[in-house]
Parts: C-alpha cells; structure tokens; sequence
C-alpha cells in the first residue's frame, strides 16, 4: 500500500495545513495525480472533512492541503499517513497502514530475490578467489620441483640470482605499490669511468611516481650494505635529472626524496641498526611465501 508519512512541525499547526516538499513532493505527485485541481474529502481519525483541494506550488516544488478544524487539532512531532483512499477521498491515519497480503508476498519475494543476489554475488567472488588460488599454488609448485633439485637446502634461496628471479616476478607481494623499471642497471660515475656499480633493481612507486633503489641479500650476506647504500644514495643524488629522463616514459618523477629498501633472507642486529638509523626499508623474506616489513616502505 502505497502512502506518504508526514511529520508534523508546530507551524503547520498554527496555520492549519500541511506541506509536502521535498521527496515527500515527488512520491505525492505520483500518488495524488488523480486528486490535483479537484475536491475531495478527507477521512481521519478525528472525524471527516467535506471538499477539500491540493494546492499545487510546482515553482516550490510544493503541495500543500489545508484543514483547520483537523490539523490544528495535532501535536508538534505528531505523524500521520496519508493515503489514497478513492477519487472522492484521501485517508488520514496516526499510525503505519496494514499491508495487505498480495502486499505481504510481493514484498517477501523482493526480499528473497535481493538474498539471492547477495548469495550469487557472494559466490562469484569465491569462484575468482578460488582462481587465485589456484594459479599462486601453481607458482609455489614450480619453485616447489625447483627446490627439490637441491640437497639438504637450509635456504629457499640458494643464490641471489635465483631470489632477484622471484622478486622480478612477485615484488608486488613484496611492496605493493611498487613496479621494476630496470634490473641490475649500470651506474657510472662521471669522472672515474672503470668504477662501476650494479644497484639489483630501480622501481617506480605507482601511486607516489618517486624512485625507488632495491638491494636484495640472501643467506646474510649484508656486510657490504652499509657502503651500497652510501654510494648508490650519492650517485642517485647527482644523477635525478638523467634518471628521469631516462625512464620518462615509465612516468617517473625521482626527486631526492627517492627511497631505499633492503629485502633480505636473513636480518641481524646490525643490519636493522643500519636501515632504523638511515630510513631504510627493510624487508624479510621467508620462503617465498612470508614476507614481514621490519622496517615499513
């Protein structure tokens, strides 16, 4: 049953009549269209009022209906329910009207329609869940019948070629946000032409475009961490132009904010001192498969 709740406010009181704006405007147009620009009574609660008329303010985006002897007669906060009863009359209730069966099963099968298309959508997203599943298995199987080619192997990662190989693939498993623009680049320092270093990747930060310089250890081999980053922190430093420019068309923009994140096998006092003291990420990497921020990117 369809019908208009209406609060009423003091003023509609003092005056003697009701307005209906707002979203209450455009349900009553819908539902008092037959009734605009004709008389009608209005059957209450409080008795019945002979020839009453809508006045129709579309400018206000306003209907109002004026009843004195009914309306005055109300309490501020009070709530009525108008409905329409038959061409010649609009019914006034205090409280909520009783649907009525056919309204009752119309509404249940509503219910139990949107449920089921909580539960279809509930399990659409299990099935591509599944799917994900299934293919990070299949990954963890390769490197499952890799391993197993090696004896009595303490480390997941034997070499770290073989773990830059992984990351090269999973550094979105690693750090979210990041995506390698090179690997093993050569950087050159101008006026020392044979001296040569190979940071292990340059990333750019999707979200933040700035450049990040990742050094991967294995089986802790981070004895010379502390020197790699003082020079590649320096070389990166004086070279941002050129960087830049060189993978503009990967939408970097290094400034010389550019971070610095370790991800390693093995961690140790001294190794976290380092990354803690010079706001380095540090990431630990076990198997593969965990991965722990010690220090957060």
């Amino acid at each position: 049953m369809e019908y208009i709740k209406k609060n009423i406010a003091p003023w509609e009181i003092k005056y003697g009549q009701i307005a209906l704006t707002g979203q209450d405007y455009q349900k009553a147009i819908s539902l008092f269209s037959d009734y605009i620009g004709n008389s009608f009574d209005i059957e209450t609660y409080l008795g019945k009022f002979k020839n009453k008329n809508f006045l129709h303010e579309p400018h206000k985006n306003s209907l109002r209906l004026a009843c004195g002897p009914f309306f005055k007669k109300l309490q501020d906060g009070d709530t009525i329910f108008l409905i329409p009863k038959d061409l010649n009359s609009v019914e006034i209730l205090n409280k909520k009207p009783k649907q009525s069966e056919t309204e009752i099963v119309k509404e249940l099968s509503l219910e139990s329609t949107q449920n089921n298309k909580e539960t279809l959508d509930l399990l659409i997203s299990l099935v591509k869940e599944n799917r994900q599943l299934r293919d990070f298995n299949n990954e963890l199987i390769v490197y499952k019948d890799r391993l197993e080619k090696y004896n009595n192997l303490d480390y997941i990662f034997e070499d770290e070629k073989f773990m830059e190989d992984w990351l090269e693939r999973n550094i979105h498993k690693a750090v979210p946000n990041l995506e390698i623009i090179d690997r093993q680049p050569i950087i050159i320092w101008k006026k020392e032409r044979f001296m040569l270093n190979k940071p292990d990747f340059f990333c750019v930060d999707r979200t933040t475009k700035e450049f990040v310089i990742i050094e991967n250890k294995i089986r802790g081999r981070n004895r010379t961490i502390g020197t790699q980053y003082l020079t590649y922190k320096a070389w990166a430093k004086r070279n941002i132009g050129s960087i830049n420019e060189k993978y503009e068309d990967k939408g970097l923009k290094a400034t010389k904010d550019f971070k610095f994140i370790i991800i390693t096998d093995k961690t140790d006092e001294r190794l976290e001192a380092i990354c803690e003291d010079n706001n380095i990420a540090l990431v630990l990497i076990d198997g593969g498969i965990i991965l722990e921020q010690i220090y957060p990117y």
